[in-house]
């Protein structure tokens, strides 16, 4: 029986070979006490095995099968389990016995002791710890009841008491002797048994450890087998998956080779094609370059051509006017020699006339003195002959020789002679005279071409005379008249173009194909703004230099057009040393007068005021101040072969002759400040003098200062000449006016916010730089048509100073190699040009045939021909909106 069920006093059926302590219904005597819980934990006498069992396990139920064990084994385990579990009850209830029996002694001995405890039979009838069970299994445990308190214990015990619980202690000593005899013999008997259950179990196990031993054998022999053939497949397995993995590797690397040489193939293709690009790109380039330095070679050589056909015209004229002066001076001078020949001849005429009278006269006097002569023959023969001799040799006009021929030939015969001598002598004066008054017309003629050459030295306009010149107070000059007008005037009344009509004159010429597809246009009538013509005006497009048309409205309307830029020199931190502070006037002269921009400011004039303010001492070095400008020398959108270039420039605020490298050529420098150190240095007469750049001391003293052209010359000169970096220099001085930094960047805001102030609709309007180089730029043809009508109109103030700058088609500027034939050209189209690669713009106004004027603007932005063939293209353009009445 399982302690616990013994501890806890449950019944339960009696094991028959467990002896009984009393009889039953004997009362147990009242000073054996119930066994208490820590009785429970008695100890079992040490010669009992019993068997240990694990934490959880039931001792009831025999230890657990073994998991996976022999059933032969299994069988002899739970034989020995059952046994050793029947041992140990056994020994429990021997413990249990024996521990009833040893707390009976101790109820005896404290009885002994004590012999006033109440008797067992007094005890309360019915109280659990003094009624003695029925049950046999309840005669082994303890059967002590519950001593009662000490202060409930009131009577002395009695000697039949006493007599009675010594009786009741001997039969527990007997009891107990008997229940440790009868746990000795089932002790040995439990031993016996559990060593034949050892016997046959060792024998068993033996039997069955031989049959596992050779099922282990031949299982491990089945398993290393199968182990074997695992590895043999694995093996092969592991060889097939190599196998796989060398062919995947070896169709990996055959597709990463292929891939690779397919890559290698498309790098090479690639590098072929962009290379084959870059060439035809090159060719294109070099084609375009070749064609554009052709077409500027062509526009050079027209130019040159016209400018030498104009100055062999204006010489031609010149000279006609000479000519025609210098005929007019000879016919004056022919006519006065004239005057003066026939005066001389009509003397000649008088005095051959009054010689003939004398002749006469003598000739009669001659004969009435030879008649004389002849009556007085006779005596007086010696002395008449004497005296006619005298009188012969002593007459006027006679020679002396003459009378010995009068001698000899006396008589009226001998007159004749005489008279004919006189008439050859008059004929040989009048030679002389014809000589003379033929000396005097050559000397005429030789005076009137001296004045004629005096008047070329002089200008021909003869409004000086030299000093040496020989005045010819009779000459006559030509009257000059004024021209006859080429336009015909501007009239309120002209018809307004129609817009059909109008449109089916543009649209064919529009669509040459020479303009590509990304072209805008838009034609207004400026007396009344309605729009004759609009083709996509409001698309935001390429300007080009038509840009600056909106530098120059916003320079005009934002600086005063007498404002003029300063160029300054102060002295240095050293001795000797000078700062150049640069002012922004790129027009700056290395020449006097300028070549390139007439009126502007000379280095020589600035030199010689330092040179005066320094009072002679010499000049070491010269710093270049630039500080005025500030931000990248370029802007977004410029090529890296724009600056320096044959049309632009670093854009700095020092710079001498436009940054040009030489007075009036067109490449350009990359170093545009220094350029102007050298040349002030020079200038000094210190031309070994170091330049570089720095900036002014605080508060230096002015050693010079010089101004520029004012700002409506300069804005002028801008747009005729298209001068990027002049362009650039007033969007910055706009800037500056406006609060703004002088960079591209707050130069591009300033002439929005010009524009926007002037009431002007900016919408489209992105720009990166002032002069139209960029082509980041963005200007729809709409804008540009607006300030070309606010400059024709006059509803802005100083718009109209934008007009004098238009380049006139085929007389000035951009446009002087540039006309088309038609009505009222040349003259009749003033147009900005804008040319980029790929971009050909021309925007302006033009006056119609009938005398309306128009505001324009086209804009090609996607080009496709040559430049010629494009500018040619909207020239006809420009000529067909001139020659249009278009009604």
């Amino acid at each position: 029986m399982p302690p616990s069920a013994a501890a806890s006093g449950d019944a339960t059926t009696p094991d028959p070979s467990i002896p009984t302590v009393g009889a039953p219904g004997t009362p147990a005597p009242d000073d054996v006490e119930a066994p208490t819980a820590d009785d429970a934990e008695a100890p079992v006498p040490d010669d009992i095995d019993v068997p240990a069992l694990d934490d959880g396990e039931d001792p009831a139920a025999g230890p657990a099968a073994p998991v996976d064990a022999d059933p032969a084994a299994t069988t002899a385990e739970q034989q020995g389990a059952a046994q050793q579990g029947a041992a140990s009850q056994g020994v429990e209830q021997q413990g249990a016995v024996q521990q009833g029996a040893e707390q009976q002694g101790a109820v005896q001995e404290g009885a002994a002791m004590d012999p006033a405890e109440p008797d067992a039979a007094e005890a309360e009838p019915g109280h659990p710890e003094t009624t003695a069970s029925t049950a046999p299994e309840q005669t082994v445990g303890p059967l002590v009841s519950e001593r009662s308190a000490p202060e409930q214990v009131t009577e002395q015990p009695t000697a039949e008491d006493a007599e009675a619980r010594r009786a009741a202690a001997e039969q527990a000593a007997a009891d107990l002797a008997a229940v440790k005899q009868w746990a000795a013999e089932r002790a040995a008997a439990e031993r016996a048994a559990a060593e034949d259950a050892e016997r046959a179990a060792a024998a068993q196990a033996a039997l069955d450890q031989a049959d596992v031993e050779r099922a282990r054998v031949e299982q491990a022999a089945a398993d290393l087998a199968a182990v074997r053939e695992w590895a043999a497949q694995q093996a092969a397995a592991a060889r097939a998956a190599e196998e796989q993995a060398a062919a995947e590797r070896a169709a990996v690397e055959e597709a990463e080779a292929a891939r690779a040489a397919a890559e290698r193939a498309a790098v090479e293709q690639a590098e072929a094609e962009r290379a084959a690009a870059e060439r035809a790109e090159a060719d294109r380039v070099a084609a375009e370059r070749a064609a554009e330095e052709e077409a500027a070679g062509q526009r050079a050589a027209a130019a040159a051509a016209m400018a030498a056909e104009r100055a062999a015209f204006e010489q031609e004229a010149a000279m006609r006017a000479a000519a025609e002066r210098a005929a007019a001076e000879r016919a004056a001078a022919d006519r006065a020699v004239a005057d003066r020949a026939a005066a001389a001849e009509r003397a000649v005429a008088a005095d051959r006339a009054a010689a003939e009278s004398r002749a006469a006269s003598e000739q009669r006097a001659a004969a009435e003195q030879r008649a004389a002569a002849d009556r007085a023959a006779g005596a007086r023969d010696q002395r008449g002959e004497r005296g006619q001799t005298d009188r012969v040799a002593g007459r006027p006009g006679v020679p002396a020789h003459a009378s010995g021929s009068v001698a000899a030939d006396p008589g009226p015969a001998g007159a004749t002679p005489a008279s004919g001598r006189r008439r050859a002598g008059a004929g040989s004066g009048g030679a002389r005279l014809a000589k003379v008054l033929a000396a005097a017309v050559l000397a005429l003629v030789l005076v009137a071409a001296g004045v004629v050459f005096a008047l070329d030295l002089v200008g021909g306009d003869g409004s000086a005379v030299a000093e040496d010149a020989e005045q010819v107070p009779d000459a006559v000059l030509p009257e000059l008249t004024d021209p006859d007008p080429v336009l015909a005037p501007l009239s309120a009344e002209a018809p307004v173009p129609d817009p059909a009509a109008l449109a089916a004159v543009l649209t064919p010429l529009l669509a040459d194909p020479v303009f590509g597809t990304d072209l805008s246009a838009q034609v207004v009538d400026v007396a009344t703004g309605q729009v004759l013509f609009d083709r996509d005006a409001t698309d935001p497009s390429t300007p080009a230099s038509t840009a600056k048309l909106l530098t120059a409205l916003a320079a005009v309307t934002t600086l005063k057009p007498t404002d003029t830029l300063s160029t300054t020199v102060v002295a240095g931190s050293a001795p000797g040393e000078v700062v150049l502070v640069g002012g922004g006037d790129p027009t700056l002269s290395t020449t006097a007068p300028s070549v390139d921009y007439p009126g502007a400011a000379t280095v020589a004039d600035l030199a010689a005021q330092v040179q005066q303010a320094l009072g002679g001492q010499p000049v070491t070095s010269v710093v270049v101040d630039n500080s005025l400008f500030s931000g990248p020398l370029t802007a977004q959108g410029w090529g890296a072969e724009d600056a320096p270039s044959t049309y632009a420039a670093p854009v700095t605020a020092t710079a001498v002759d436009g940054a040009r490298l030489t007075p009036g050529s067109t490449p350009r420098s990359g170093s545009p400040g220094t350029d102007a150190g050298a040349a002030l240095a020079a200038a000094l007469g210190a031309p070994e003098a170091p330049v570089s750049l720095g900036t002014a001391p605080a508060g230096a003293r002015t050693l010079g200062t010089v101004e520029s052209a004012p700002v409506a010359r300069l804005v002028e000169q801008a747009l005729t000449a298209s001068d990027n970096l002049l362009a650039e220099s007033l969007a910055r001085h706009v800037a500056l006016a406006r609060g703004l930094p002088a960079t591209f960047d707050g130069a591009a805001q300033a002439i929005g916010a010009a524009l926007a102030e002037a009431g002007l609709d900016t919408a489209g309007l992105a720009l990166s730089d002032a002069s139209g180089l960029s082509r980041d730029d963005r200007v729809p043809a709409r804008l540009l048509v607006d300030v070309l009508r606010a400059a024709a109109d006059g509803s802005i103030p100083d718009a109209d100073l934008l007009l004098s700058g238009l380049p006139v088609a085929g007389y000035d500027g951009t446009l002087t190699d540039r006309v088309s034939a038609g009505p009222g050209s040349p003259g009749s189209v003033r147009a900005k040009t804008g040319t980029l690669l790929g971009v050909n713009d021309l925007a302006g106004t033009v006056q119609t045939a009938d005398g309306r004027l128009l505001a324009f603007a086209v804009l090609a932005d996607g080009a496709t021909g040559s430049i010629t063939a494009t500018e040619t293209a909207l020239d006809v353009v420009a000529a067909a909106l001139a020659a249009c009445g278009c009604r």
